[in-house]
């Protein structure tokens, strides 16, 4: 499908990939700045997200290889190939990892956000429960149910979604309610205005087609079957660590480690999971970095 985009600046390309529950003004921030320092960027909004939402979808719609072939399609219709660095963000770090593994791409270096390659099983998140109910990506294996009960709390969602994680880090409730509905707020990692343009932009489309990217875990596992392989290019994985959505074990860092040849990972003392709002130079300075 075609998704909403834009395209500013001139220089070497750099593609940003947003994840979830974000859009692909996210990176305005960053953005703005790799513009100011000869950067062609590239932002798409990515599949099911308001301004490339999905007529009469089916859950399948969301799977990788549909994720990654819209931004397989999107680099081939702008023809990015002069010195591509590709940065993906939670989920986004999950579609930019299919898009260097297909290897249909020509990429320099890839950098990835509080992410990693893929999701586990969802079995692996159903033996996990908390104070206030499973896991929230459990939940999301029913989407339409999920989404309702997110679709009606927009407000409280976005703020509980973008809150700072120091405060929970030490006992993490990963539950839906707690995560998204009826947790603490505390202290934002963005203001007021942001939060409110996220309600704004999301008020007139469910989170349902965002949602069912979680429902797809499972067949994603097997999809990427066809395409995994060790990653020649530099890649560098980026984690804060105080992530309580993402939480890098040392036998995680074993295995990211063996996924190429040149794999660097660096965790950041007092970021959580919006680093790239919490953190913009450490990101800057990565794809800065050759």
């Amino acid at each position: 499908m075609k998704l909403a985009y834009t395209v500013e600046g001139e220089g070497s390309d750099v593609l940003l990939l947003h994840g979830f529950p974000s859009n692909m003004f996210f990176w305005n921030e960053i953005k703005n700045e790799l513009i100011e320092n000869n950067k062609k960027v590239i932002v798409p909004e990515q599949r099911g997200y308001p301004l490339s939402s999905v007529n009469n979808s089916l859950i399948s719609d969301f799977n990788i290889e549909s994720l990654v072939l819209d931004i397989e399609e999107l680099v081939n219709e702008l023809d990015l190939d002069n010195e591509l660095i590709v940065v993906g963000h939670d989920w986004g770090s999950i579609v930019g990892w299919a898009l260097i593994s297909r290897g249909n791409i020509n990429v320099k270096k890839y950098i990835s956000i509080c992410g990693g390659d893929e999701f586990p099983s969802s079995q692996i998140y159903n033996k996990l429960n908390y104070k206030l109910g499973e896991h929230y990506i459990s939940s999301f294996q029913q989407p339409e149910k999920a989404a309702k009960e997110i679709d009606n709390n927009l407000d409280s969602f976005f703020r509980l979604s973008y809150r700072d994680t120091n405060s929970i880090i030490a006992s993490p409730d990963l539950s839906l309610r707690s995560l998204f509905t009826e947790g603490n707020t505390g202290k934002l990692v963005v203001n007021n205005e942001t939060i409110d343009s996220y309600i704004e932009h999301f008020k007139d489309h469910s989170l349902y087609q965002p949602i069912c990217w979680y429902t797809n875990i499972d067949l994603n596992i097997e999809l990427s079957n066809e395409w995994r392989k060790k990653i020649d290019i530099p890649v560098v994985f980026m984690f804060g660590r105080n992530d309580v959505a993402v939480l890098l074990t040392d036998k995680m860092k074993y295995r990211l480690n063996n996924l190429g040849n040149d794999v660097t990972i660096k965790e950041i003392d007092g970021a959580g999971h919006w680093l790239p709002l919490t953190h913009k130079e450490s990101v800057l300075n990565e794809i800065y970095s050759n």
